[in-house]
């Protein structure tokens, strides 16, 4: 009999690598165990735990399955629910009683040696009965993936990262400013000759040997004559055309053009102006510089400046921990990740890569259309990073260990406070703020904050 054993929300096991190094907080274990326990590792990160549970520790789950078997029962002369246990033995057969208590037992037995043994599962057990009935021992095992370890740890000491001068230039400011200045453009319809840095509207068709090509004909096309375009030399070609004009000419895709058929080669082009519009930024000045919120261009520029200076050093502090943990996990060895931590955490950046495409307005079925990727194709291009992520993880979980990086309650308790701050309009939000699940996510985030923050002061030169 094999039977895949259903866990409630707060025993389960499967979120053990998000909530980080602190264990399995909201179980309390009080019981002694009287079974007997074997475990077995096996490959690719499981274990085969095998249990012989005598007839006394199966007691208080079989009188509890008697007893709820026994408020369906209809007994003359008594009145439901109130059955002498002795009423309900005659009429309901004791292996019927013995399937009825079988998951509370097995779950009951599992739950205890884990957590007695300290072992880190992943997921759901499979369980199978060797032997069961009434009145005699019960046998059976619970097979799990299992936390990998990390079976050599390199030594992060000698690990050099070196750091990279982060400054601000005036063209990092003449760029933004220059950004700032086309979020209020004026733009007026004319009817001479593109130029500039004009917004032109265009009926576009592509051919290669008088055959379209997949996705080259387009109706009111956009160009803005001032931007670069994926095919060199479009908007060369459509300077001195005027509304209304239409013409052919010939341009050559880049080599590094995704549609292998374009690549490098000549196309012919037929474009039809609809439409032209003059483009005309104001002025960097100070009435530019108030309506941003400053009060002088050069408050409006020490601002600037402060901001570029925070994204960049931001930027380059995720570059000097991305190279400090590649190189971590480089140097270490780690037993195999388990097919359901790889596809969690497939399933964690696919969530991401969508999230991400729809803060840029893009529909997720566009987007692979765009990149010609199906989500499978996606999914196994994740698997290698996937598994990455998870031996870093892994690895900042051992430092974390090593280090003694521990967070506080009253850490956890100003972090709570500080996001559920940002809900304080939203008060439903606000309150799952506080659940113990995000709990321990918030918990995790902070000491591996800490422990990046430790590696840095030991490898950072």
């Amino acid at each position: 009999m094999a039977l895949r054993l259903r866990m409630t929300q707060k025993e389960s096991f499967g979120s053990t690598l998000k909530r980080g190094v602190d264990g399995f907080s909201n179980i309390v274990h009080t019981s002694s165990i009287s079974m007997k326990h074997t475990i077995k590792h096996l490959p690719k990160s499981a274990v085969e735990i095998t249990f012989e549970v005598p007839v006394v520790e199966m007691v208080p789950h079989l009188e509890t399955a008697t007893e709820q078997l026994g408020r369906e029962l209809k007994v003359p002369g008594f009145r439901p629910g109130h059955i002498p246990r002795a009423e309900i033995e005659k009429r309901i057969p004791p292996m019927k009683i013995f399937e009825a208590a079988l998951e509370a037992i097995v779950r009951h037995c599992y739950l205890s040696v884990i957590i007695e043994e300290k072992v880190e599962t992943i997921g759901s057990p499979a369980i199978d009965i060797k032997k069961m009935a009434p009145g005699n021992d019960l046998t059976f095992t619970a097979t799990v993936s299992i936390l990998p370890r990390v079976t050599r740890l390199t030594d992060y000491h000698t690990i050099v990262v070196p750091k990279k001068t982060v400054e601000v230039t005036d063209a990092d400011i003449e760029l933004v400013l220059k950004d700032l200045q086309k979020m209020q453009t004026r733009e007026v319809r004319v009817t001479r000759p593109i130029e500039g840095s004009d917004r032109v509207v265009i009926d576009m068709t592509i051919a290669r040997d008088k055959v379209p090509v997949e996705g080259g004909s387009t109706k009111n096309h956009v160009i803005i004559m001032d931007e670069t375009y994926y095919v060199p030399g479009l908007t060369d070609a459509l300077r001195g055309l005027k509304e209304g004009d239409e013409k052919d000419f010939v341009l050559n895709f880049p080599d590094t053009h995704y549609q292998k058929m374009l690549a490098g080669k000549p196309a012919d082009f037929h474009v039809k102006v609809n439409e032209v519009y003059e483009r005309s930024y104001p002025p960097v000045d100070d009435a530019f510089a108030k309506h941003l919120g400053k009060q002088t261009v050069a408050e409006l520029r020490t601002l600037l400046s402060e901001n570029i200076l925070r994204e960049k050093t931001n930027k380059e502090n995720a570059r000097e921990e991305g190279e400090l943990l590649e190189k971590i996990v480089a140097g270490s060895q780690f037993e195999d990740v388990p097919e359901l931590l790889i596809q969690e955490e497939v399933g964690r950046m696919r969530h991401e890569l969508e999230r991400g495409v729809a803060e840029q307005g893009l529909e997720w079925q566009e987007y692979l259309g765009n990149i010609k990727k199906t989500e499978n194709d996606l999914k196994l291009d994740f698997i290698p990073h996937a598994i990455t992520r998870v031996k870093t993880m892994l690895a900042i979980r051992l430092v974390a260990l090593k280090e003694n990086i521990a967070v506080s309650d009253k850490e956890i308790d100003e972090e709570l406070d500080h996001i559920a701050e940002l809900y304080k309009d939203d008060p439903e939000t606000k309150k799952m703020v506080y659940e113990p699940e995000h709990r321990d996510q918030v918990a995790a985030m902070l000491k591996n904050r800490k422990t990046l923050a430790r590696l840095r002061e030991i490898t950072m030169t």
